[in-house]
């Protein structure tokens, strides 16, 4: 095992990642269940970070993430795509704690026909995934509440869009008529598979909130037992959004997941015709590692 080099958090709203990372951008020790920044009381982050890594040694550290936010430790202003490992670099935001320097990550901000998109934490992952697979282009989707699909050249993430389908899948469930007759179950192929289907009959986005309603009339009239509505919703929606985002992609997909968040979609992907792959584990390790690289940080 080699000496550790860096400490790297990927740090977002809801939970944080931390990493002890060795000379070769191996991770040596993790913390996996850190606080996300809106469970930090009153903006105690450093003492939050002291907790985390408590018992590591001291050396250079790299935050990703939504700790860089406006809402964070300190906001770090976005890189504009399209944007490479030294535009990063270059937006750098430092602070201090307890006398060591910390770099914080800016993430990406561009433009997709006069509409602002951004990310945070996405652009580490994609870079640690160039890294790892030593490759300088592709398409990368990284599912989440907010989905994010983005196009890779020559190691530059040249644009990226953002898709709500988490979000609004949670919102429908939880909050409007369609989750009434829901009831929880095993995970339903079947009824996640239907709803990736109807999502190829849509030809505009009235005709997508048209078809949400049949989450609810197939359970009333029997066609979807009421354990498979929520996968129906769930595969219509990650349906829609997979149709917008690969209208002009040809290249396969990597995704950037866990391998359960992920599943859903490597099948959806399947049954519209695309090709995928999941990329390895530890992306965002990967990415503090070439970031602190190019930075000099170590």
């Amino acid at each position: 095992m080699s000496n550790p080099h860096l400490i790297g958090l990927d740090w977002g709203t809801t939970a944080c990642r931390a990493y002890l990372i060795g000379a070769g951008g191996e991770v040596l020790a993790r913390v996996t269940d850190g606080p996300g920044i809106l469970r930090v009381e009153s903006g105690a982050f450093g003492a939050a970070l002291d907790t985390m890594i408590a018992g590591w040694p001291a050396l250079p550290m790299i935050l990703s993430g939504m700790i860089g936010s406006r809402q964070g430790w300190k906001e770090a202003p976005y890189a504009h795509c399209p944007a490479a490992t030294g535009d990063i670099v270059a937006a750098l935001t430092r602070i201090e704690h307890a006398g060591r320097a910390i770099a914080l990550v800016p993430g990406l901000s561009c433009e997709n026909g006069g509409m602002p998109d951004v990310m945070r934490g996405e652009e580490t992952q994609i870079l640690g995934a160039l890294e790892i697979a030593k490759q300088d282009g592709g398409v990368f989707l990284l599912p989440g509440t907010h989905s994010k699909w983005a196009g890779v050249t020559g190691g530059c993430i040249a644009s990226f869009r953002t898709f709500m389908t988490g979000e609004v899948f949670g919102a429908l469930k939880d909050h409007t008529i369609l989750g009434r007759l829901m009831r929880e179950g095993a995970p339903d192929a079947d009824g996640f598979a239907r709803g990736v289907r109807a999502s190829t009959t849509l030809t505009s986005a009235g005709a997508l909130l048209n078809r949400l309603f049949a989450t609810r009339t197939y359970g009333l009239m029997n066609r979807l037992p009421d354990t498979a509505l929520s996968d129906y919703l769930s595969g219509l929606l990650v349906g829609a959004e997979i149709a917008e985002a690969t209208k002009q992609i040809e290249n396969p997909v990597t995704i950037i997941a866990s391998p359960a968040l992920a599943h859903r979609y490597t099948e959806a992907l399947k049954l519209l015709g695309h090709e995928s792959a999941l990329a390895p584990a530890d992306c965002g390790a990967a990415g503090h590692w070439r970031i602190a690289r190019a930075a000099g940080l170590c």
